[in-house]
């Protein structure tokens, strides 16, 4: 990553770059609800089903992208791999987080984007997210930081659960054991020692409303979640003073990997310790 700089093609910052294929992929998605293009269509690369939408919002994502990098090897929900075969960038695409939302008319639901110089999480170089239903847009890059929607962060300095706000991923709930540990119990002493719990299951969305200083935490704690489902949120997190934890797999998960997850994202040290302390 040595190499890299904010700014590689005609003045176009990977910021600009993610920003442009975001709002793309809002324009899709816009569409596609306005024109009521909801039904399920196949199952997507990653195993989960794809509704149209999905479908049309992605296309729109990876065009744009292409477009803007030229040389990229894009893995994405619905598409899965794009091969490259000299790539420059490696990106990570979520184009609808929070598909049964949509489908639903619940309007929580987000497109996310990394880009990397590796295949690693830890190579991440630039990543952005978009809330659809406000158009608020989450942006960040290695160099020159995080944006929300031009300003910056306001992430709450909390340490104690007795007085966070905590997402809680609710398919915890559904799992017993897994790995010596038990999610459902872990999740139902965190939700009595969090002052407060939601869950609008989107985790893109709901870890970059702690930059918004809307929450304090979001848990995951089964694997149940892909890596595009958080990779672009906790690395806008990691940039921002915050932390995370990734539960199951690897430490530091490759873009191929099609493995699941849980994972701890957190406004400090602190609070993640903590909720580790309530496991079981």
């Amino acid at each position: 990553m040595n190499n890299y700089s904010p700014n590689f093609l005609n003045g176009m910052t990977l910021k600009e770059v993610i920003y442009q294929a975001l709002l793309e992929g809002h324009k899709a998605l816009s569409n596609c609800i306005a024109h009521g293009l909801t039904s399920i269509e196949r199952r997507g690369d990653f195993g989960d089903y794809s509704h149209q939408f999905d479908i049309l919002t992605e296309r729109a994502i990876i065009g744009s992208l292409k477009k803007s990098l030229g040389d990229v090897y894009i893995v994405s929900e619905e598409a899965g791999e794009i091969p490259c075969s000299n790539p420059r960038f490696y990106a990570l695409v979520d184009p609808v987080d929070g598909s049964n939302n949509v489908a639903y008319g619940l309007p929580f639901n987000a497109s996310a984007i990394m880009i990397s110089k590796g295949v690693h999480l830890s190579d991440a170089i630039a990543a952005g997210v978009i809330d659809h239903s406000t158009g608020r847009i989450y942006l960040g890059d290695l160099e020159t930081g995080v944006t929300v929607d031009d300003g910056k962060p306001k992430i709450r300095r909390n340490s104690a659960l007795s007085k966070a706000l905590v997402f809680v991923d609710l398919a915890s709930l559904k799992k017993d054991s897994e790995d010596s540990t038990n999610p459902t119990e872990w999740t139902i002493r965190l939700a009595r020692k969090a002052r407060h719990v939601r869950f609008f299951a989107a985790a893109s969305l709901e870890i970059a409303y702690i930059l918004d200083g809307k929450a304090d935490a979001f848990v995951c704690l089964s694997k149940d979640l892909k890596l595009m489902d958080f990779a672009a949120s906790v690395t806008l997190l990691k940039w921002s003073g915050g932390v995370y934890l990734i539960i199951g797999g690897e430490e530091n998960p490759s873009i191929y990997d099609r493995g699941r997850y849980g994972v701890i994202a957190a406004t400090s040290e602190s609070l993640l310790q903590e909720i580790l302390s309530l496991k079981c």
